[in-house]
């Protein structure tokens, strides 16, 4: 069919099957899947020039409606080029490293991912696969590595193929920060992972740069941790010398529950509480966290409160405040 003998409504016909067929989470299409759904070239060509359609990369594409909203969403664009990378891969691809941690919904420092990290299949190669790429296929941000993946299982998350969240914690975690590798594995222990699990995933990734760190971080793990602020502090707080605090620890006082607070040395009576933003929105909720506080106070307990903005950037400051309350 020559491109002067599309109809507007053969076109618009074309439009509606892509859309209806693509992946809600990840819309982009490869050519051959447009003509398995009765979609031509000629057709695919057109809605390129109506700007319909987004040339991805060579033979993929991407409803125009679905790339421009990636614009203001960072996490979709990812998706789309990592779904565009990953259509041309042989053998496939999936997502591995800090990408696979943000499709597993882990908690990533800010800057994370800083790349697609995708992983093959290969029994003995191990060399990037980026390199041999034809330019047209290559992607910018996308890095492709192959090694073997005996062992490894995998789930498709959001569109994407992904490795198992065991290995895409150590993964991640093997690339920033320590910290913040220690909040990635309470996350996954709170998602239901488990020590061993996570030192199995650590010893299929073995090769990897990074990997032999996170061993230390599982050590460290903790599922009582329930945010990013909260695994952070525990572990700055401990390497700068204090004990190892109870988490999520249950309070009663004749009235019935109190709180569940985030950290509580007992041998000091004493309370830790790391505070989120987002803990007190609104006028009510700094009302019922005096209550909470006060009826703790009236228990005995001495409670320390810090901030993002402390613990990163003044850690010092808040360890001398719970020194000072312990001694008090």
């Amino acid at each position: 069919m020559g491109h002067s003998h599309l109809r507007a409504d053969e076109l618009a016909i074309a439009f509606t099957t892509l859309g209806l067929n693509a992946s809600v989470d990840c819309p982009v299409v490869r050519l051959a899947q447009a003509q398995a759904w009765g979609v031509s070239r000629a057709q695919v060509m057109a809605l390129v020039r109506r700007k319909q359609l987004v040339k991805v990369r060579h033979g993929v594409y991407c409803l125009a409606r679905d790339w421009l909203a990636s614009e203001s969403d960072d996490a979709l664009r990812r998706r789309l080029i990592a779904g565009a990378a990953i259509a041309g891969l042989r053998p496939p691809g999936w997502a591995c490293g800090s990408f696979s941690a943000e499709l597993h919904g882990l908690p990533l420092p800010h800057g994370q991912p800083s790349s697609i990290e995708l992983v093959r299949q290969s029994g003995c190669d191990v060399r990037s696969a980026r390199d041999r790429l034809k330019e047209e296929n290559r992607l910018d941000g996308v890095v492709t590595l192959t090694r073997d993946l005996t062992g490894e299982t995998m789930e498709v998350i959001l569109g994407i193929p992904t490795i198992s969240i065991d290995a895409a914690t150590v993964t991640a975690a093997a690339q920033i920060q320590r910290e913040f590798g220690v909040a990635l594995v309470d996350a996954a222990l709170r998602r239901g992972s488990c020590e061993t699990s996570l030192l199995d995933a650590c010893d299929r990734w073995s090769s990897s740069g990074g990997v032999s760190a996170v061993r230390e971080y599982v050590s460290l793990g903790r599922a009582g941790a329930e945010s990013p602020l909260e695994s952070v502090s525990r572990i700055r707080l401990l390497d700068r010398g204090l004990p190892e605090p109870i988490l999520q620890h249950e309070f009663h006082d004749a009235r019935g529950f109190v709180a569940r607070t985030d950290m509580w040395w007992p041998q000091w009576n004493l309370v830790g509480e790391a505070d989120g933003l987002v803990k007190y929105d609104t006028a009510s909720d700094v009302k019922a966290e005096k209550i909470r506080e006060d009826r703790l106070r009236a228990m005995g307990l001495k409670i320390v409160r810090w901030t993002w903005d402390d613990m990163w950037h003044r850690p010092h400051e808040v360890v001398a405040r719970i020194r000072n309350a312990a001694n008090s």
